[in-house]
C-alpha cells in the first residue's frame, strides 16, 4: 500500500470513528435505559436517537450492515420497528411505531422522511390534552389507542427526501417514493408514485428493475 492509499484509508477509518460515537444510545444503555437489538455490522451514526418508551430493546431491530442516522420511536402502549439488512435511514427522518413498521432488505430513506403506524394523537381534543398532559408529567400513557395500522416497506425500496408514509401503507418490492410525496394508499411494486396524496407516476420498465 503507497503512502496516499494509507492515508486515504485511515481517514476513512477516523471519520466513520467519530461518525459512529452515538453518546445518546450508550448513555441511555448505561442508565439501563431499552434501546433496540443491533445485528452484525449495524451503524448508529452520531445523528441517530432510539426512543423506546416500550421498554424493550427487542421491540427495535436493526439488521446486518443498515445504517441509521435518523429517529426510531416506539410507544409506551406498543410498536415495534423491524429493519432488515444493508439499509439506509437518513438525517432528520422519523420513523414512529405504536403497532408495527417492517422495514425490508436494501430499502434507502432519505432524509427528512416520515413514516408513522398510527394517529399520534387521539382525535378527541380532551383525550389529546389528557395525552398531552400525561407525557409532559410522567411520560407516554400505556393505556391509550392511536388507531395504528401496520406499515411495511419492502425489499429495494426507495423513499426520497422529505416524504411521507401513513398508517396502513405497504411500499411494494422495489417501489420508489419521489421527494415530498405524502403517501396514503399502497404502492405497487416497481412503480413511481409522487405528489399529495401520492398517485403512480409510471412503472419501472424490466431494464429499471
Amino acid at each position: 500500500m503507497d503512502e496516499m492509499s494509507g492515508l486515504s484509508a485511515l481517514v476513512r477509518y477516523g471519520s466513520h470513528a467519530i461518525d459512529g460515537i452515538n453518546l445518546h444510545f450508550w448513555i441511555q444503555r448505561l442508565i439501563g435505559r431499552a434501546t433496540c437489538r443491533l445485528q452484525e455490522g449495524a451503524f448508529l451514526s452520531h445523528s441517530a436517537r432510539i426512543r423506546n418508551a416500550l421498554g424493550d430493546s427487542n421491540n427495535i431491530v436493526i439488521g446486518r450492515h443498515s445504517h441509521i442516522r435518523g429517529e426510531l420511536m416506539i410507544f409506551a402502549h406498543g410498536g415495534r420497528i423491524s429493519i432488515g439488512e444493508w439499509c439506509y435511514v437518513g438525517v432528520g427522518t422519523r420513523i414512529w411505531s405504536a403497532g408495527s413498521i417492517e422495514i425490508g432488505n436494501r430499502v434507502l430513506i432519505s432524509h427528512g422522511v416520515n413514516i408513522f403506524d398510527n394517529l399520534t394523537h387521539p382525535l378527541k381534543a380532551s383525550e389529546r390534552h389528557e395525552q398531552a398532559k400525561q407525557i409532559f408529567t410522567s411520560g407516554h400513557p400505556r393505556d391509550i389507542s392511536l388507531d395504528e395500522k401496520p406499515v411495511k416497506i419492502c425489499d429495494d425500496a426507495w423513499i426520497g427526501a422529505g416524504a411521507m408514509i401513513l398508517r396502513g401503507v405497504t411500499v411494494g418490492e422495489g417501489g420508489i417514493v419521489a421527494a415530498g410525496a405524502i403517501v396514503t394508499s399502497d404502492v405497487p411494486s416497481y412503480s413511481i408514485v409522487a405528489g399529495n396524496p401520492a398517485v403512480r407516476v409510471r412503472e419501472l420498465s424490466p431494464d429499471e428493475r
